[in-house]
């Protein structure tokens, strides 16, 4: 698949930050490319997965993705998205001497703090070099952030992946493992082989993550878990909480 070059000027080096809001549907891919800047991405509103060569990152509101500059990445839209990204120019990643892990994927936590400065970067409550100060703020705590756990392993092979990716952006949690094999035109025995060896996962554990990952858009809607547990296919809330805690570490009320 061809690479882009996101190659539109944003700042110039004196201000060394911009950002961009941008609203997608679900079901929406943006393709593989990569920017000049680093790139730190949070949403507002909805899940998004991003993949890099040879990885997958599940990216809810509560979570934050730092992408180093000229990382290619892709994104495949989950649900109905509002998309915060903070640009960061080389010169100020390396103003940031304690960020030893500026050329290196990961998630941190979108703390109370990490969203107030993301939001205060898209107001025009303070000028130019406050909002510098808060751009290398952020750097700053993405450098003493430890990582977070948010991957959900999406198979290589391309009739796998359009089966997983059916899966999870219609919503069809009943759908059985015949019916995957179905979408991917492939025997249910291969299947079932191909999807252990590509994500590391037989099928229903997996599926049963993936629900997990969309459950946190609801939560960060405060739908209520009852709620959520029906609508993702639990048996009942008791259920999914469990499904919760032994993916996420933590219950749903305590995430």
């Amino acid at each position: 698949m061809p690479v882009s070059i996101d190659k539109a000027p944003r700042h110039d080096e004196a201000t060394g930050w911009s950002v961009t809001a941008i609203s997608y549907r679900r079901g929406e891919v943006d393709l593989p490319h990569y920017h000049l800047e680093g790139q730190l991405l949070f949403a507002t509103k909805g899940v998004m997965l991003v993949e890099t060569a040879d990885r997958q990152w599940v990216i809810p509101p509560q979570r934050a993705l730092w992408i180093p500059p000229l990382m290619i990445h892709s994104y495949s839209i989950l649900s109905c998205t509002e998309l915060r990204a903070v640009y960061v120019s080389r010169s100020l990643i390396a103003e940031c001497t304690n960020f030893s892990r500026n050329n290196q994927v990961h998630i941190i936590n979108a703390t109370p703090l990490v969203k107030a400065l993301i939001n205060g970067l898209f107001t025009a409550e303070h000028n130019g070099s406050i909002k510098r100060k808060m751009a290398l703020l952020l750097l700053d705590i993405l450098s003493e952030s430890p990582s977070e756990g948010a991957e959900l392993p999406m198979p290589r092979d391309e009739r796998l992946l359009r089966a997983a990716r059916e899966l999870m952006i219609s919503h069809r949690w009943e759908a059985s493992l015949i019916d995957m094999a179905d979408i991917a035109n492939m025997s249910e025995r291969t299947f079932s082989r191909q999807f252990l060896r590509d994500t590391g996962f037989s099928f229903r554990t997996w599926k049963q993550r993936a629900r997990i990952y969309a459950s946190l858009d609801l939560l960060s809607d405060n739908v209520p878990v009852k709620q959520i547990a029906y609508q993702l296919g639990f048996s009942s809330p008791a259920a999914f909480s469990a499904a919760f805690r032994s993916v996420m570490g933590a219950t749903p009320g305590e995430f």
